[in-house]
């Protein structure tokens, strides 16, 4: 059962299907500007500061294997220096007992007689 308004709905429906709707120019506009302003921007490009160069002290204190290494070698030397310089009484008697002679009449670099002679 179709009566004459269905048959009207019907032509509004067709005539509807025909037409293409395009958006108005400043429709297009608003949209584009919208849509560039919700753009990501490029970060602005990070800039490393140049690198400094090495000083005499920094790579002296690197080439001995760092800060501590360099400070117990030199706190080593010193008391080396100091041992063999002062020579504590107890040290003395140290190096009598175990070499069964006083320190100053050992020989550590022998002579070349004292090598050929054990022949």
């Amino acid at each position: 059962m179709r009566n004459e308004a269905d048959d009207g709905l019907e032509g509004l429906f067709a005539e509807a299907r025909t037409l293409r709707a395009q958006p108005s120019e400043a429709l297009m506009a608003r949209v584009l500007a919208d849509a560039l302003a919700e753009q990501p921007r490029p970060a602005a490009p990070v800039v490393a500061p140049p690198a400094m160069r090495a000083g005499l002290w920094s790579r002296a204190v690197s080439l001995f294997g760092g800060a501590g290494a360099l400070a117990g070698m030199g706190t080593a030397a010193l008391a080396g220096l100091l041992i063999g310089y002062v020579q504590p009484a107890g040290l003395v008697l140290l190096g009598d007992a175990v070499l069964g002679a006083p320190l100053e009449t050992v020989e550590l670099i022998p002579s070349v007689e004292t090598l050929f002679a054990g022949e």
